[in-house]
């Protein structure tokens, strides 16, 4: 069969066999510091969806044999996503998804960060990247919404700096939205980090989990955004690149993989840990983030270089309850406080509680509160006797209580004085 094929001038595809376990290409740099091949013993990925908001996804790529659903389109087209018109680029869409839940196969045999998430393929651009106005945006968030996504990847964005507060106004209703519906917000936080560094939506807006670019070192990318509203940071530099056309571009850089690769990452941490809700995901992945560059936040790489393996692992790196969650801080003091889930009205016709009910259930709970006041002083008496006895994990600077040890013995990101020589 090969001989044929090379006897018509035709390129032979292998297609990853259905729950075989793809292997990632050499030049995808950041599995091992991330330590995928560690999480995917975990999870994949499975039973997620991935809102892809973009310009469709050549669904027909052998790289994405069976994760592409069918979608929707908000330009005004009436396609199902499933197409790329991004000429210009050779399928912005398509090289994202693939970022996100390429599966191997192909001619390139690029893995995914998910491979086992699904893809919900949503037009949002005109041929070459042309976003018409922000309604548009506001759409494609809603579409996502409604239609079963918990993540939802935006590798595009717009001069915010007109906006108030930086965001079109149908733009953080649609947000606000897709958080009721316990979704995950992904952005890029733009591109010209070295140019006009101006600020850019939707990662802007109150509510978004804007993620820059650093290199194999832990380096920023030199066109990242400089903003207040980067949260993160994500491999960005020589993250390949699969265009609709199979054609592999290996030197690719900027903010778009990024944030593509957080949004797998989101999908990993959320089928490791269904019951957990979009708040604590965005929280989790800020405060196990390990710190880049100066100590502290920056404007730059946000709150450090993003460490999914430590965000999925609830019970070996626990956080606090009350450890910083700023992009959702910011959204609570933008709407109110924070927004409360929909209430479903009682059945008609139910009758209250009769009214002796109330002082009853009111003695109950002053007894369940103080049987609870005098085992949690129990507790903590035990608990502060051991802790006499045992100096326990040291922290490190951040909010990860249980220090930096390294899945697999790995490190997660390594300083240009310990990386591999070859790999420069």
């Amino acid at each position: 069969m090969a001989a044929a094929a090379a006897a018509l001038g035709l390129t032979m595809l292998s297609v990853t066999p259905a729950g075989a376990l793809p292997r990632p290409r050499a030049d995808e740099w950041w599995f091992a510091p991330w330590a995928v091949k560690d999480i995917w013993k975990t999870t994949r990925g499975a039973g997620v969806t991935v809102a892809v908001m973009d310009s469709g996804v050549n669904a027909r790529l052998p790289e994405l044999s069976g994760a592409v659903l069918r979608g929707g389109d908000v330009t005004g087209e009436d396609t199902d996503g499933r197409t790329d018109f991004d000429k210009k680029n050779d399928g912005h869409g398509t090289a994202m998804s693939v970022v996100i839940a390429g599966r191997g196969g192909g001619t390139t045999g690029f893995a995914g960060i998910a491979p086992e998430a699904k893809i919900l393929p949503i037009r949002t651009t005109h041929t070459g990247g042309v976003i018409n106005s922000p309604q548009v945006i506001a759409d494609g968030i809603r579409y996502a919404a409604d239609h079963g996504a918990k993540v939802v990847n935006i590798s595009l964005s717009v001069d915010a700096s007109r906006e108030t507060d930086q965001c079109p106004a149908q733009v953080e209703t649609a947000i606000a939205q897709a958080i009721q519906h316990d979704v995950v917000i992904v952005a890029a936080a733009g591109d010209e980090g070295d140019k006009a560094n101006l600020p850019q939506y939707p990662a802007s807006c109150a509510g978004v989990l804007a993620v820059g670019a650093i290199d194999k070192y832990a380096q920023p990318w030199k066109g990242s955004e400089r903003q207040d509203y980067v949260t993160i940071a994500a491999p960005g530099v020589d993250v390949g690149w699969v265009g609709q056309s199979g054609k592999y571009y290996p030197k690719t850089w900027g903010n778009s993989a990024s944030a593509a690769l957080i949004s797998g990452g989101v999908a990993l941490i959320r089928a490791a840990n269904p019951q957990m809700p979009a708040r604590e995901v965005v929280q989790r992945l800020t405060a196990t983030a390990k710190d880049v560059g100066e100590p502290g936040r920056d404007s730059v790489t946000g709150y450090g270089v993003a460490r999914i393996y430590h965000a999925m692992m609830k019970n070996t790196y626990p956080v606090a309850a009350n450890a910083p969650n700023p992009v959702f801080e910011r959204f609570d003091r933008l709407h109110g406080g924070r927004s409360a889930p929909p209430v479903t009205a009682p059945p008609a016709g139910k009758k209250k509680s009769a009214d002796w009910a109330t002082p009853v259930i009111g003695v109950i709970l002053i007894v369940a509160v103080f049987a609870v006041a005098v085992f949690a002083g129990l507790r903590r008496r035990r608990t502060l006797n051991e802790a006499s006895r045992s100096p326990g994990p040291e922290p490190n600077r951040r909010f990860d209580p249980a220090g930096s040890p390294k899945p697999g013995g790995r490190p997660d990101f390594l300083p240009p004085e310990d990386m591999d020589e070859r790999s420069r």
